[in-house]
């Protein structure tokens, strides 16, 4: 089973790149996904910079639109991977997996002041297997708790939830029915059917998607419990969904005052000031359930192992992760520093918003499979037969259990 596994993610891959050109090897080549306009512009930056400290460093920058992670799947499994990626944190695991990447354990050692206890821990962890460092975070960003001050006003409030008992009463103070039509206009918190959202309530009670042994722990009772009380509030009609108001997002509900209350990373902040400038919100660290914890999103530099621009890739790698680097591409809090120093050289630990994510650092989990990103996909069909055809949550988990299985992605 493990043989056909490792071949239906790295073997086939031969098959549906047989017609692939090897790209040109006389540089060496960096990769990307394609993010919004202001990320690029700071990119950019980032890389100029780079390039007018290191000019001895010829490179090319080969950003992929679109179909990321299958795209450098498919370069990966023949050969023709660029010499430094991204790697996404949740799905790192199955890479390091199967022996494609560049172990950096000596590169740091013999690197002057690296300073590798300077980043929090867990942006490390991510990307480590059996004791082995395979890639550097660049940045992370975590779940925290987004309120309107204006609504929690209104309702009364001067305190932010600090439990899940705290959401879910003030949640209820915070639905209201404005107009006397029978129809709430105003709910205490917005949510999402989705994973992501709801692994924060899944740490805080004590639960796994994926439990360490690598088997599935979404029909545990810690898990379905957490799933239970994050559903709960939709069901209690005190929480809202994006789709109900026609918006793509929970940010949407969120800024157009449709919910007092959002679960959300740093990239809300510049979305409510280029879209909604006049809402007034305060942050928090996430209310507790059994324990305190956040999901937080990082990614990660990564050498393939196939490389043979070693000692270019590491030079750039180096940069981006080092403090001058990462002190420009983390400067307008876009996304968030990995190295404790860098996130108080450029005020984060003291800024009234900024520092709310950089505690949260403290308690964050990523998280981690070794499944296949198409595994999500049966994750949010579950999700939503739950949220749109009041499925059982134990029910819709087990149901989705086997067919999520099969996308297990590691070879050893």
């Amino acid at each position: 089973m493990k043989l056909k596994t490792q071949f239906c993610f790295f073997g086939t891959l031969t098959i549906l790149c047989a017609g692939c050109t090897q790209p040109g090897s006389d540089k060496m080549r960096l990769s990307s996904w394609v993010s919004s306009p202001s990320e690029t512009a700071l990119f950019e930056q980032t890389l100029q910079e780079f390039e007018d400290e290191h000019p001895e460093v010829v490179y090319k920058f080969e950003p992929i639109p679109g179909n990321y992670s299958e795209k450098i799947q498919l370069m990966l499994g023949t050969n023709t991977a660029p010499d430094l990626f991204f790697l996404k944190g949740i799905v790192a695991p199955s890479y390091m997996s199967f022996k494609v990447l560049k172990p950096l354990d000596d590169l740091i050692a013999e690197t002057p002041d690296f300073d590798k206890d300077d980043f929090y821990p867990f942006t490390l962890e991510a990307f480590q297997r059996d004791g082995i460092q395979y890639g550097l975070p660049k940045d992370f960003n975590p779940y925290v708790l987004f309120y309107n001050k204006k609504l929690f006003a209104a309702a009364g409030l001067d305190t932010v939830p600090s439990n899940w008992q705290e959401l879910a009463e003030m949640s209820r103070q915070l639905t209201k029915d404005l107009d006397g039509d029978g129809r709430v206009d105003e709910f205490g918190f917005a949510v999402e059917p989705s994973l992501e959202m709801l692994m924060p309530f899944v740490y805080q009670n004590d639960g796994a998607f994926q439990k360490e042994d690598g088997s599935l722990g979404i029909t545990d009772p810690a898990f379905v419990e957490a799933l239970e009380f994050y559903y709960g509030l939709y069901k209690e009609g005190v929480a809202t969904i994006p789709i109900d108001h026609g918006v793509p997002w929970n940010g949407d509900v969120f800024g157009k005052e449709k919910a007092a209350m959002v679960i959300s990373g740093g990239w809300l902040i510049p979305f409510l000031a280029d879209n909604f400038p006049d809402v007034e919100y305060g942050v928090s660290v996430l209310p507790v359930g059994k324990k305190a914890a956040t999901v937080a999103f990082t990614t990660a530099y990564t050498i393939p192992e196939s490389t043979r621009f070693e000692e270019e890739a590491w030079t750039m790698m180096n940069y981006l992760v080092g403090k001058k680097g990462m002190a420009t591409w983390t400067s307008k809090g876009l996304a968030l520093p990995s190295r404790r120093s860098v996130a108080l050289m450029n005020g984060f630990l003291e800024h009234p918003v900024y520092k709310i994510f950089m505690e949260s650092a403290e308690i964050a989990r990523p998280i981690q499979v070794e499944y296949s990103e198409r595994g999500f996909e049966e994750v949010v069909v579950a999700m939503q037969a739950i949220f749109f055809q009041d499925k059982p949550p134990a029910q819709a988990m087990a149901d989705i259990k086997k067919r999520i299985e099969k996308y297990r992605l590691v070879r050893n």
